[in-house]
C-alpha cells in the first residue's frame, strides 16, 4: 500500500530527519558519542517520586506545572542565574527541553520565517522549524575560533523574516562556552535590531578550566526579550522522566500556553515532584560526576594528541568535537565505517548543520571499562586510516 499519498507536506518536509532508532543495544558496540548521562538522578528524587505515587498523584496539575516547582525554578534562576522571574506568570514547566523548544518556535515562527544559530548546532532546532514551516538559517563558525560567534557573521545574516537569535552555550555538539563579552555583544545586537534570544542552556553546570556559564537573561535590558529554556535532563540525570521549562516575560508565556496545552496539557505529575525535590537539595552530589567527567575528557585529549588529531578546546558540555579531515574521511564516512570496523558509535558533525563537515562528535558519558576500551579501539581504527 502506497502510504506516501496520505501525508502531509509537513511530513514529507521533515521525513527521515532522525534516521533509524533503536534502543535495544547491540553487543559489541560501544558508544562514544552519545549525548545521555550516564548517572542516575540523586536518591533523593527516587524517594519523592515513589511518595507521590504512594499518595496516588495521577492528575493533572496546573497547565504551567505545579506552583511549589514554578517557585522552586525562580528561586534558582535568582541565586544561580542572577536574573528574576515571576513564578506565576513567567514559567512554564514542560515535558523536558525538546517540548520547550516546540512550543518556543511555534510561538515565534510563522512559514515563511526564520531563526538564527551559529552552526554547528543541536540538529531538533532544523527539525521544528522544518516543521513549523519556517527555517533555522545556520551561521558557520570555525575551529579557528573554537566555534565561538562571530557577531559581525550573525548581524549579517539576518533577513527581513529573522524572528530570533537562538544561542546554545555551553554548546551541543562543540563543547564551546561563549565569553561575557561575546554574550554582551550578542545582546546588543538584539536589542540594536529588536530582536528576542532563545537561550538554550541545559549544560549549565558542565563548565571545565574555569570558564563559566552566563545567562543571556541576566545581562542589562536582555530579560524582557530572552526566552531561557532548561531542563532536568542534563542536570539531573532525569532523561527519561522528561522534565524542563520555560522562562520568559508573561505576554510570551501566555502565547505559548495553548500549543502546550495541545501538546501535553501539563508535565508529568511525578516528574514534577522529582524535579522539586531535585531543586530543594544542595548540588554537592554533583561534584564527583563532574571531576569523573573531567577525568573522561583528559584521556579523550591525550588520546587525541597522541594521534595527532586536532580538536575544539571542550570548554563546557560532555562532548569534544574531533577534526577527523586527515583521515580523508567525510564525517559520514568516519561514522560508518567507525561502527562497522570498530564497534564504535559517534555522531557526525554534520547533524548540527553544515560547518560540522570533517568533525565527528565524541562525548565524555561512557563509563569505564567500556570508555577506556572504546579509546583504545578509536586509536587503532584511526591510526589505520592515517
Amino acid at each position: 500500500m502506497d502510504f506516501d499519498r496520505y501525508l502531509s507536506q509537513r511530513a514529507r518536509r521533515v521525513g527521515g530527519s532522525l534516521g533509524k532508532q533503536t534502543s535495544v543495544p547491540i553487543l559489541g558496540l560501544i558508544n562514544l558519542g552519545s549525548g545521555t548521562p550516564d548517572f542516575l538522578p540523586p536518591p533523593h528524587v527516587f524517594e519523592a517520586m515513589k511518595d507521590a505515587l504512594g499518595q496516588g498523584r495521577a492528575q493533572y496539575t496546573a497547565w504551567t506545572g505545579i506552583p511549589e516547582l514554578r517557585a522552586a525554578i525562580a528561586a534558582k534562576l535568582h541565586a544561580e542565574n542572577g536574573f528574576d522571574v515571576d513564578p506565576d506568570s513567567e514559567i512554564i514547566v514542560t515535558a523536558g527541553a525538546q517540548e520547550a523548544l516546540m512550543a518556543t518556535l511555534m510561538t515565534l515562527l510563522d512559514p515563511g520565517d526564520n531563526a538564527l544559530t551559529p552552526s554547528p548546532h543541536y540538529d531538533e532546532y532544523t527539525r521544528d522549524a522544518l516543521i513549523l514551516g519556517g527555517t533555522l538559517l545556520p551561521v558557520p563558525t570555525t575551529l579557528e575560533t573554537n566555534f565561538s560567534v562571530d557577531v559581525a557573521t550573525l548581524e549579517a545574516a539576518i533577513t527581513p523574516q529573522t524572528r530570533a537569535l537562538v544561542i546554545v552555550t555551553p554548546n551541543n555538539p562543540t563543547g564551546t562556552v561563549l565569553a561575557e563579552a561575546t554574550l554582551r555583544a550578542i545582546a546588543e545586537l538584539a536589542q540594536r535590531r529588536d530582536l528576542l534570544v532563545v537561550s538554550d542552556e541545559i549544560y549549565e553546570y558542565y563548565v571545565f578550566d574555569g570558564h563559566r556559564h552566563i545567562s543571556m537573561a541576566s545581562l542589562p535590558e536582555m530579560r524582557e526579550r530572552t526566552i531561557t529554556i532548561n531542563s532536568f535532563s542534563k542536570s539531573f540525570g532525569m532523561t527519561g522522566l522528561r522534565l524542563g521549562y520555560i522562562a520568559a516575560p508573561a505576554p510570551l508565556i501566555q502565547a505559548m500556553l495553548p500549543f502546550h496545552h495541545a501538546m501535553m496539557i501539563c508535565a508529568n505529575v511525578v516528574a514534577q515532584v522529582g524535579g522539586l525535590a531535585a531543586l530543594s537539595q544542595p548540588r554537592d552530589w554533583f561534584a564527583g560526576i563532574l571531576a569523573e567527567y573531567d577525568r573522561r575528557r583528559h584521556l579523550w585529549l591525550a588520546a587525541l594528541d597522541a594521534l595527532g588529531l586536532p580538536y575544539a578546546e571542550p570548554q563546557g558540555a560532555y562532548y569534544v568535537f574531533i577534526d577527523i579531515r586527515p583521515t580523508g574521511l567525510s564525517s559520514a564516512e568516519f561514522v560508518a565505517r567507525a561502527r562497522e570496523e570498530a564497534r564504535l558509535v559517534f555522531q557526525p558533525g554534520t547533524i548540527g548543520g553544515g560547518a560540522g563537515e570533517g568533525f565527528i562528535r565524541g562525548a565524555l558519558t561512557q563509563a569505564s571499562p567500556a570508555f577506556d576500551e572504546g579509546l583504545e579501539r578509536f586509536g587503532a581504527f584511526v591510526r589505520k586510516l592515517l
